[in-house]
């Protein structure tokens, strides 16, 4: 790490000396909400209920154009208050930036693009198994850059998610990623943009993690590909999202295998009052390698959102089905609603 802040101080003392003065100062804060609930038919439990509630207050500025923060927490259904986000962000060049403490480590378009601003209600649990603190967010340091304001992206790091074994849980983290078409600017992205941009985006991470333990050594070796199609056909947009994942867990049998998911949806041009419609279906397909011949879960998601304002406002109807190796499966109707500022 103080490599990594000298290496910082060099770019930025290269850029000029205007560029390392402080100021313009800036203090942003908002709030995002997601309730939803609905009826359960599964052989744990069943019922109607609240099936998800999440309140995030975010907290963001800057004190020169090149170092900034971010601070959010997150309110979850168990009503206890975690860190969500606490960053400190150096950005002397848009080639160039670190980012250290705790934050989304390079992963997948669905992680980086999160619960707020993906195209399903629900989180794709089924096909991601990537290592996380919460909410996909772990702790380190990681450099990363773009060239035309995102038409190529690359992001690495180093992260931790045992705050008291830091060395031997090291998590070594890369991805790239490139825009056929429109760019995507900054570290996060979206799973869609509503029809703002044409996008063909091929993205690819790997993730290695050493672990040091009593019963033997453990390792994971996670690699994932992923594509983004969203094109405007006349008022009218379509969606196309999927994801490729291999997970080598070395003797922890609970991380191996692979997995997908293939997701389409199509927002309709024309309102229905204040909103526009958007009918979408998701598969996701998990094998374990290490299951008795290879057994795989299904889930499969149809719902039907209503778009009032983007990721700031939407309503979401989803019916959920997953289907575990053995046993009964579980459905899930929910009706959640969406709201952010």
């Amino acid at each position: 790490m103080r490599l990594s802040a000298l290496a910082v101080l060099l770019a930025a003392s290269a850029a000029g000396a205007d560029e390392l003065t402080l100021g313009p100062k800036v203090l942003a804060y908002g709030v995002g909400l997601r309730v939803a609930g609905g009826y359960t038919d599964g052989p744990a439990a069943s019922g109607l209920g609240v099936t998800s509630l999440d309140v995030r207050p975010y907290i963001s500025g800057q004190i020169a154009p090149w170092m900034k923060f971010s601070g959010n927490l997150d309110l979850g259904g168990d009503s206890r208050i975690r860190v969500l986000d606490a960053v400190a962000q150096f950005e002397p060049a848009e080639i160039f930036n670190v980012w250290l403490g705790r934050f989304l480590p390079p992963t997948d378009r669905a992680n980086l693009s999160g619960p707020y601003y993906q195209n399903a209600w629900n989180y794709p649990t089924t096909a991601n198994g990537f290592p996380s603190i919460y909410a996909g967010r772990a702790d380190g340091a990681a450099v990363w850059g773009q060239v035309n304001k995102g038409q190529f992206k690359y992001q690495a790091g180093v992260f931790t998610v045992d705050p008291v074994v830091l060395a031997a849980q090291a998590i070594y983290a890369l991805r790239l990623v490139y825009n056929f078409l429109d760019p995507e600017p900054g570290y996060y992205n979206s799973s869609t943009y509503y029809g703002s941009k044409d996008l063909l985006a091929l993205g690819g991470t790997l993730q290695y993690k050493k672990t040091a333990d009593p019963a033997g050594e453990k390792k994971l070796l996670g690699a994932e590909l992923d594509l983004l199609f969203e094109k405007k056909l006349a008022a009218d947009v379509l969606t196309v999202e999927g994801a490729y994942y291999n997970f080598n867990g070395g003797n922890d049998a609970g991380n191996q295998g692979w997995s997908f998911f293939a997701l389409a949806s199509w927002l309709f041009g024309a309102k229905a009052g204040p909103g526009r419609l958007q009918p979408m279906a998701r598969l996701q397909h998990a094998v374990s390698s290490t299951a008795a011949g290879g057994s795989a879960t299904n889930t499969v998601d149809g719902g039907l959102n209503y778009i009032l304002d983007g990721h700031n406002a939407r309503v979401g109807l989803v019916v959920q089905n997953t289907s575990p190796p053995a046993g009964s499966s579980t459905t899930t109707v929910q009706l959640g609603i969406q709201i952010q500022e």
